[in-house]
C-alpha cells in the first residue's frame, strides 16, 4: 500500500510538471486561454493596408506563433503547480531564466530560450504572483468578469521579437502585459 501511494505521488508529481496547462485547463478555479497557431495564420490573413514596418513585422511575428497560453488562478495548490512547472522547465530543457522582477508586493519572474538574432526568443514563459493587488488598484485595468489572478503564467512559442511581444499581451488583453516592456530594455 506504501509503494502505491509513492507511485501515485510520483505519477501525480510527473503529469504535473509535464504541462501543468493542460493539467489545470479544466479546473474551476483556474482562468485558462490557449490560442492555437491556428488562429494566429487567422489573424494575419487579414489584409491591413498599411505602409508602416513595424506593423508589417509585428503582422509577420503573428503569424509565427506556435502557442500561446495563459493560465491564473487564486489557488495556491494549482499556483504552486505552476511555479513546479516552471522550475522543471528551466532545470529540464534549455529555458533560462533572464529576469525577476518584485514591485509593489508583485513578483514576476521570465523565462526565455534565445533566437538566433538579436531581441528574438523561441519561447517566452512569464510567471506572475500577487497580481490581484496591483489590477485592484490600477484605474487602467478594467476587467468585465470577476476573475481573480492571484497567480498568472504565460507560455508563447514561436520567432518573437521581443520589442513586439507586448503589443500581443495588449491584443489578447493580459493583465501585467507591461512587465513585459521591461525585456526590451
Amino acid at each position: 500500500m506504501k509503494r502505491l501511494l509513492i507511485i501515485c505521488f510520483f505519477l501525480s508529481t510527473t503529469l504535473h510538471a509535464q504541462d501543468v496547462f493542460s493539467s489545470y485547463a479544466t479546473h474551476s478555479e483556474v482562468t485558462h486561454v490557449n490560442i492555437t497557431p491556428q488562429m494566429f495564420q487567422f489573424l494575419g490573413k487579414f489584409k491591413v493596408n498599411t505602409t508602416d514596418p513595424e506593423s508589417e513585422a509585428f503582422l509577420d511575428m503573428i503569424q509565427s506563433l506556435r502557442r500561446f497560453r495563459i493560465m491564473s488562478t487564486q489557488n495556491d495548490t494549482v499556483s504552486e503547480a505552476m511555479e513546479t512547472w516552471l522550475k522543471a522547465e528551466i532545470s529540464q530543457t534549455p529555458l533560462t531564466s533572464v529576469l525577476n522582477i518584485t514591485e509593489k508586493g508583485i513578483h514576476v519572474q521570465f523565462a526565455a530560450i534565445f533566437g538566433e538574432a538579436e531581441n528574438k526568443v523561441k519561447r517566452l514563459v512569464m510567471f506572475v504572483e500577487g497580481l490581484q493587488e496591483h489590477i485592484d488598484n490600477s484605474p487602467s485595468i478594467q476587467l468585465e468578469t470577476q476573475t481573480r489572478f492571484d497567480y498568472m503564467l504565460m507560455e508563447i512559442e514561436g520567432d518573437i521579437d521581443l520589442n513586439q511581444v507586448a503589443m500581443i499581451t495588449q491584443l489578447v488583453d493580459v493583465p501585467s502585459g507591461e512587465y513585459l516592456e521591461a525585456l526590451k530594455d
